[in-house]
């Protein structure tokens, strides 16, 4: 069937509520739409379930799982979900949903071209998905897929969250075994990682790993495979970021990315109020120590995480900022942590993670690059979605971006049989330590952490009082 003859049944088939214009963008299980909402007078972006997945019953409860973990989150930082919908197709299952259509491009597209961010740059896009967490968090739903290519910002500065393919629902019914893994091996976290239950403090630690990554111009973790990565979530201390980055700053990270996720920022609130505090130049509350009770739902299946792809970009208009800014908490008294002291211990993780992982042929990894229809596909590496589900292997319909190291290319991997891990060559850096402000410590940083940043951060009374969009000198405007 030709693209014109597909789009004409699809468009039969849709009825008249959405009248389709024209493909932005493919996904493993997915092809999206730009469409009209006759009624709604706006433009959306139709995600259509594509044909040979709609007969999977595992890809359609993923599928109908991201409508509705979506569909009841209001938040200014999170991609509205508007509708969906399921329809019968000659004995098949048809089914699409009509999401908000982001003019913008992702966090990804952005640090592909920029590499580092500014410090108060990357603060807002922190705090910004800090709060839209935080709505998610109340809705007793973890994302579990928080990662740049997951992040559109649009052209007035908002930073906005999408694809809730694989998140997880505490009264969801499971839908795949214990102790399956899925998300992206470069931002999962060390519980999520192993195959553990995950709470709102998973993603938490992926907008860690996103905040280090804005700050230094790079991912905390690098590996010759995602096996590698993984496991040095699990056992390994992050390098620590350059001086230049203010010691709030680097203590904000440092807490975001404990191996302990009892020890982290509990959820996206807490996460919010921490950086709101960094932005006004204080130190980062320390987090509550009381042990999260585990969400009690499995991992959704997944064979593949899905981004939209950025389409044309408007001239940019006045910045709109409004993220919640709830009142910072007291800095709590400082305490020095050389090691982690819960049972995350280094050497039982190593042993736990491997023995769990390679029973669960974790380590079967496949590399596939896709081509997509759309001329403005993003420049995003494709996703690793590590998983046991044996059906049709798909991948993320995404050209790879110029890395900013020598970091292999994110890939989706359907494990099929078990090998044996190899396990990464790195040297454990030295951990971030949190600093007292009135003794800043200097620590060594490599010359590929050292980026251009203000020392302080930017409070934010100065970030709203800036008459331009701080966002406006790097994201791309028309004719450019």
């Amino acid at each position: 069937m030709s693209n014109a003859d597909n789009r004409e049944h699809l468009q039969h088939l849709i009825g008249d509520d959405y009248q389709l214009q024209w493909i932005i963008g493919h996904g493993g299980m997915s092809t999206v739409w730009l469409a009209d909402d006759v009624h709604g007078d706006r433009e959306v972006a139709l995600k259509v379930l594509r044909p040979e997945f709609s007969d999977n019953d595992e890809f359609l409860s993923r599928f109908r799982n991201e409508a509705e973990s979506a569909e009841s989150i209001s938040s200014e930082n999170v991609v509205a979900t508007y509708d969906y919908r399921e329809l019968e197709d000659n004995g098949r299952t048809f089914c699409f949903m009509a999401l908000e259509y982001v003019r913008g491009e992702s966090l990804a597209d952005l640090l592909a071209r920029e590499g580092a961010l500014p410090e108060p740059l990357a603060l807002d896009v922190m705090e910004q998905a800090a709060h839209g967490l935080s709505v998610i968090h109340r809705m007793g739903l973890v994302h579990r897929d928080i990662k740049p290519g997951n992040l559109m910002i649009t052209q007035n500065g908002q930073v906005k969250i999408t694809d809730f393919g694989i998140a997880k629902a505490a009264a969801a019914v499971p839908l795949t075994r214990t102790g399956m893994v899925v998300g992206t091996a470069q931002y999962v976290s060390p519980e999520q990682a192993q195959g553990l239950d995950v709470t709102p403090a998973s993603d938490v630690y992926s907008l860690g790993v996103v905040g280090y990554e804005m700050l230094a111009g790079k991912r905390p973790f690098s590996g010759d495979s995602s096996v590698s990565v993984a496991l040095a979530h699990i056992s390994q201390a992050p390098e620590a970021l350059s001086t230049s980055i203010s010691a709030p700053a680097r203590e904000l990270i440092g807490i975001s990315l404990r191996k302990d996720p009892t020890t982290r920022f509990a959820d996206g609130n807490e996460f919010t109020n921490a950086i709101s505090a960094v932005r006004d130049g204080q130190r980062p509350p320390q987090p509550k120590s009381a042990a999260l009770a585990p969400l009690a739902a499995e991992p959704s299946p997944s064979a593949s995480t899905e981004l939209l792809a950025s389409v044309a970009n408007p001239k940019t208009a006045t910045p709109e900022y409004a993220p919640v800014k709830d009142t910072p908490r007291p800095a709590a008294k400082h305490q020095q942590k050389s090691k982690e002291s819960s049972g995350f211990g280094v050497g039982l993780l190593i042993a736990a993670a491997i023995a769990a992982l390679v029973a669960l042929g974790f380590f079967a990894a496949n590399f596939f690059k896709g081509t997509g229809e759309s001329e403005e596909t993003s420049r995003t590496p494709e996703s690793i979605v590590v998983t046991e589900y044996r059906g049709p292997v798909t991948t993320e319909v995404i050209t790879p971006e110029e890395s900013t190291e020598d970091t292999p290319e994110e890939v989706t991997v359907t494990t099929t049989h078990s090998v044996e891990p190899k396990t990464s060559q790195q040297q454990t850096p030295t951990p971030v330590q949190p600093v007292e402000p009135s003794t800043e410590q200097e620590i060594p940083a490599t010359e590929e952490q050292e980026t251009e940043v203000n020392e302080q951060p930017t409070t934010n009374s100065e970030v709203n009082s800036q008459p331009e969009n701080p966002f406006e000198k790097l994201l791309p405007q028309d004719g450019a």
